[in-house]
């Protein structure tokens, strides 16, 4: 759970501050036919580094809990991450198709 927290983070980091929008799968190819712009990059990067931070904080957590509770916690953290990330996707998607 440590492990996957700072992998988001680390994304996170890179997409937020660094700007680092190629880590965003054919992101470039979206901007250039105007389909997301860079206040999207700019969520999926801030997603993932909260994300990340949670997924640190609570896998520090289940090191006093147990098992069963980790794996819980574990699949229902990646779902938020997945859930969020699915949302901002539709969102940004209708903001600019109604912008068209």
């Amino acid at each position: 759970m440590i492990l996957i927290g700072l992998t988001f983070m680390g994304f996170g980091y890179a997409i937020y501050f660094k700007g680092k929008y190629n880590l965003i799968n054919s992101f470039k190819n979206d901007k250039k036919s105007g389909k997301l712009d860079d206040s999207f990059a700019k969520r999926v990067g801030i997603i993932e580094f909260i994300g990340g931070i949670t997924c640190v904080a609570i896998g520090i957590i289940n090191m006093f809990l147990e098992d069963s509770f980790t794996l819980i916690s574990f699949v229902f953290s990646i779902v938020i991450i997945i859930t969020a990330l699915i949302f901002n996707q539709v969102k940004s998607t209708k903001k600019n198709n109604r912008a068209s």
